[in-house]
């Protein structure tokens, strides 16, 4: 009998929440570790970062049930990394709203950013139907600053127009970044990432109540998946597909890596108060974003993380769930507001945000 018991207490140490705080443990822990090691370094990690959502998920689910279990001692070290792990579950799930306190002194400004998927030119949607209506959402959603990812330049002046004729500064002919503002602008110039010729970046220092603010917007590496490609993830991959899938996902994180570096660098020299957004192509928990946001000295807060809720997901497409928009900006700013909107007229879905300061 005393044989049976030991077997039972044995047993009753073990249930299926181990099968669900285990491996999704271990995901997390990997996710963590890859906001500071660097995907060309080891890029498996990166990709822990991109499940890092579900991981989540069934992590809770398993400590809730080792909770039910009452299994005390399983509970240290799950404890201990939900501890770890905080600032990184804050950036996944947002700050479920904020609003900084408003002074008679306090200032205001308002932005917003957008990848436009170059206005639907190549009918991905509808066409004219979805440029139009992109159009529409532009005029009826107004801010002091306005920042365009896969801008074409062809639509400058019909989206001028739709903004009540604000200037749009653009980089070369073709598609690329673009800032659209009301503001007065003190200097403008392109932004180029390292061993590139053609700009990924757009920087501007525009004048609000006599105060100049740096807005950098920037467009980050794609990783740049074909149509077959989509197919396998929809489908299931095989070895060939995951290998092929893998390399071209660990191909873009090093070459992110790489361009998250020097904009941290340009925004380490602006001698302005910055805000930093735009389409990162990366999730929240990355080394890309932890880069970006840089060293407690001189730190750079995600809206989101402040006044966003849920996943926030920004991209439009198989991959659901995926937030890689950003708009990130220096202490000096209080956020009022922060705002994604369902839509879906581009592959990514607008953001905006209110600032005082």
């Amino acid at each position: 009998h005393g044989i049976e018991v030991e077997k039972k207490k044995g047993k009753s140490r073990f249930g299926i929440d181990s099968f669900l705080v285990g491996p999704a443990g271990a995901i997390i822990i990997g996710a963590k570790l890859s906001e500071f090691i660097s995907p060309e370094i080891f890029s498996f990690l990166a990709l822990c970062g991109l499940v890092f959502p579900a991981a989540l998920l069934v992590f809770s689910l398993g400590v809730v049930l080792r909770l039910f279990r009452r299994n005390w001692k399983g509970m240290i070290w799950p404890v201990l990394l939900i501890f770890w792990i905080q600032n990184s579950v804050t950036l996944t799930i947002g700050g479920w709203g904020t609003s900084a306190e408003l002074t008679p002194e306090s200032k205001q400004i308002s932005i917003g950013t957008y990848n436009v998927r170059r206005m639907d030119e190549y009918e991905w949607l509808e066409g004219d139907k979805t440029r139009d209506e992109i159009v529409t959402w532009l005029s009826e959603n107004k801010f002091d600053v306005m920042c365009f990812q896969e801008f074409p330049s062809t639509m400058k002046r019909k989206v001028s127009n739709a903004l009540g004729g604000k200037e749009i500064l653009i980089n070369y002919r073709g598609s690329g970044p673009a800032i659209a503002t009301s503001l007065k602008i003190a200097h403008y110039e392109p932004w180029f990432a390292p061993v590139e010729d053609v700009p990924r970046g757009i920087i501007a220092d525009v004048i609000q109540g006599g105060d100049t603010i740096r807005i950098f917007n920037v467009h980050l590496q794609s990783v740049g998946l074909k149509g077959d490609d989509y197919d396998a993830v929809r489908e299931g991959p095989d070895a060939e597909q995951r290998k092929r899938l893998f390399s071209r996902l660990s191909s873009a994180y090093v070459s992110r890596a790489a361009q998250a570096r020097a904009v941290r660098e340009t925004v380490e020299l602006s001698p302005y108060p910055i805000i930093l957004l735009g389409d990162f192509n990366d999730t929240p928990v990355s080394f890309t974003l932890s880069t970006l946001k840089g060293p407690k000295s001189n730190y750079l807060f995600d809206a989101f993380a402040k006044g966003g809720e849920g996943l926030g997901s920004t991209y439009v497409g198989d991959i659901s769930g995926l937030r890689i928009d950003y708009i990130l900006y220096e202490d000096i700013f209080k956020l009022q507001f922060f705002n994604t909107y369902p839509v879906e007229l581009s592959d990514h879905r607008p953001i905006s945000a209110v600032f005082s300061y």
